[in-house]
């Protein structure tokens, strides 16, 4: 902020020579306004007042009355304010027919939106947001399927899984050699009695 001492100090350093009265007499003709005052009476000035002194003055040397330089002064600050302003978003749904606008939005209501911003109008960013959800989601899916497969404990489960199955085909080719031995045991002491009976016989019969 300034004050009229330090907006004289201001002008006369970029060659605006006035004196204190007429600086005094420029803010009274051109209603440039103080935009604070302190207990003491003293004023103070923002930017834009300091601007529109070095715009008055230098339109009063080219010869512009009071009354034309209040006017282009306000003109000045009016363009300036509205510079100022936040560009409001544009949205889409206003350049939409009511059948389309009505269509889109039973689309949004069909998807389910997760979004930490406020969203005050409705439009196709809801319904982009959940079809990006839904392939963030697959991609990751499987991203995770494809880190499972490809890790050390999958493959170590592979390999026990055929461990296993290595097991039980030699489990059960053992089983089968075992009852195939059994039956040879079997045929073995039916061969063995029965020769003995027929040794036997022969020897008491020779007898």
């Amino acid at each position: 902020m300034y004050n009229r001492e330090s907006i004289l100090q201001n002008l006369n350093s970029e060659n605006y020579y006035i004196d204190k009265h007429s600086l005094d007499l420029f803010l009274s003709d051109w209603k440039i306004d103080s935009i604070y005052e302190d207990e003491s009476g003293l004023e103070f000035y923002d930017d834009l007042s300091l601007d529109k002194i070095k715009k008055g003055i230098s339109l009063k040397s080219q010869g512009y009355s009071d009354e034309q330089i209040i006017s282009k002064l306000n003109k000045m600050e009016a363009k300036i304010e509205k510079s100022s302003e936040p560009v409001q978003p544009i949205l889409v749904k206003d350049y939409l027919e009511p059948s389309v606008e009505q269509d889109i939005e039973e689309k949004e209501e069909e998807h389910v939106v997760t979004d930490l911003t406020p969203q005050p109008e409705k439009s196709f960013t809801l319904d982009v947001s959940s079809q990006t959800l839904q392939m963030l989601a697959e991609a990751v899916a499987k991203k995770i399927s494809d880190d499972i497969t490809n890790s050390d404990m999958a493959k170590r489960l592979i390999e026990a899984g055929g461990y296993k199955r290595d097991n039980e085909i030699m489990a059960k080719q053992i089983k089968e050699l075992l009852e195939h031995n059994k039956e040879l045991s079997e045929r073995i002491e039916h061969l063995e009695n029965t020769h003995s009976k027929t040794f036997w016989k022969r020897i008491w019969g020779h007898k």
